[in-house]
């Protein structure tokens, strides 16, 4: 058979039709990695100076910020004064979960207490989990959660909690119900990046309950050093999510440090 110019042409434009398609698929699959930097800390409540941790949080380049122990008072909106100092809006970028206010037997304060999550991205679903019900003096406990929308399609589901404090049977027996709920939440669930106080180190029961359930403990790998006192109490747990470095920053502004982690999505 004769191949002509024009079947030539025919199999140049087949090659670069089917080429096409395959540029396409990688250029896209390289534009949904996405970096992600997560700082996780418990600012020890209202005396936070949040002007002081803004600047931690812009020196450390994170997009997302996990916090506990956070303050929304009357005069005194920590969650606004942080969201203004990093230019991020209060509205699409921000989420605060109350619910972790004074017991019963506490003196009554004004305004809320809980976890926040704030972020350059754009929020798109927020979520806040109780995950107890005490009818006597412990301060009650929850979980915030977000979905954040990365761009190109890519999003990503983020949580922080702060458990219960104490080494009582009492104590520990309140943390452990609260973990049992956290994990239950998630059940299977991939994509997530899990932070906050656990109020255990990694030797204890708790915290390889979530290394058992298939959670990663980033800071195992990256940044295996105390975050409070000599303790590391405070942690970055993921599923399905590359994580590529990370660190444990020194700092006094609170009782806890902060806690930053690099990963890509």
């Amino acid at each position: 058979m004769r191949v002509t110019q024009r079947s030539h042409l025919t199999v140049a434009l087949v090659l670069i039709a089917t080429a096409v398609p395959a540029a396409q698929t990688a250029q896209s699959a390289h534009a949904r990695a996405v970096n992600v930097v997560v700082l996780d800390w418990n600012i020890h409540g209202e005396s936070a100076d949040m002007k002081a941790i803004a600047k931690v949080v812009k020196d450390s380049g994170a997009n997302v910020v996990t916090l506990q122990e956070i303050h929304r008072r009357p005069g005194a909106d920590q969650v606004r004064e942080l969201a203004d100092e990093l230019g991020w809006d209060i509205t699409a970028n921000a989420h605060f979960g109350m619910g972790d206010d004074v017991g019963p037997c506490d003196d009554p304060q004004p305004g809320k207490a809980g976890n926040a999550i704030l972020s350059s991205y754009r929020v798109v679903e927020r979520v806040t989990l109780p995950i107890s019900n005490f009818a006597t003096c412990p301060v009650n406990r929850s979980m915030a959660g977000v979905k954040l929308d990365l761009g190109g399609g890519a999003q990503v589901r983020v949580f922080t909690t702060h458990l219960s404090p104490g080494l009582s049977a009492t104590s520990v027996s309140r943390r452990e119900a609260q973990a049992a709920k956290v994990l239950g939440y998630f059940g299977t669930r991939t994509g997530v990046i899990l932070t906050g106080d656990f109020n255990a180190p990694p030797t204890d029961a708790l915290s390889k309950r979530f290394v058992s359930a298939g959670w990663t403990d980033t800071g195992a790998r990256y940044a295996n050093k105390p975050t409070h006192g000599d303790a590391r109490i405070d942690y970055v747990y993921t599923r399905g999510i590359t994580t590529t470095s990370g660190s444990v920053l020194s700092s006094t502004l609170s009782d806890h440090r902060p806690l930053v982690m690099r990963m890509v999505r």
